[in-house]
């Protein structure tokens, strides 16, 4: 039986429904159906994940109304379900999600950070550098590995520099994204930026020279 998609864009408002797209397995399963229809076959190959769980979320996003079943296929044995998304593209308000989009990844980040740091780093180094700046790096313990990344930074930027520093990272991510997977480990990638408003001290960027008196520099010039 075949049925027409809903729209282009449908916007949920459900926070059943809307707590999928704040996991990102959840959204990047319901998302293998939104060009086109699809079995559930054809999406655990695309996915390389087990078809049984794979059967058991698309019962889930069936229930919530965000897949529609659009053709059966009879065969001997169990008839084949095509599976396609409710709408191209979807709309998920704030207010239906009761925390960030983000956050699940955000806490498997922070957990596989202290788990690489535990098995390959024996402690941090501090120091002034010339700057006058605090500077800081960890060190590996003998034999490791494999170092995680976890730095940070405390910059003051004018907005067209926060700007250029936003798409610049960005480009670096969409840069490794596109490369084909060849095979190798899996990594987990975060960059972000935010304004940090209630900020007093120093940052990390270098001291701006300090202004020069007139009459100084017109005593060097004479």
């Amino acid at each position: 039986m075949q049925h027409e998609i809903r729209s282009s864009r449908l916007t949920i408002e459900d926070p059943r429904a809307a707590a999928v797209f704040a996991q990102s397995h959840g959204r990047r399963v319901l998302m293998q159906f939104a060009q086109q229809p699809r079995s559930i076959g054809e999406v655990a190959q695309a996915l390389q994940i087990d078809i049984k769980r794979l059967h058991h979320q698309v019962t889930r996003l069936h229930r919530l109304g965000l897949l529609l079943v659009v053709e059966t296929k009879p065969r001997a044995g169990r008839a084949v379900h095509l599976y396609q998304a409710a709408a191209r593209s979807f709309f998920i308000p704030s207010t239906a999600v009761p925390s960030s989009f983000s956050r699940g990844l955000a806490l498997e980040l922070r957990e596989a950070l202290t788990r690489d740091a535990a098995a390959g780093v024996s402690g941090m180094e501090f120091w002034l550098d010339e700057a006058g700046r605090v500077a800081g790096r960890t060190r590996a313990k003998p034999g490791a590995g494999w170092m995680p990344l976890d730095s940070w930074r405390i910059l003051r930027l004018s907005a067209p520099r926060a700007a250029q520093l936003q798409q610049e990272l960005l480009a670096v991510l969409d840069r490794f994204q596109a490369e084909p997977a060849r095979g190798g480990q899996v990594y987990l990638v975060h960059a972000g930026m935010a304004r940090r408003a209630a900020h007093e001290g120093a940052t990390d960027n270098p001291a701006a020279p300090a202004p020069q008196a007139a009459g100084a520099h017109r005593r060097r010039k004479a």
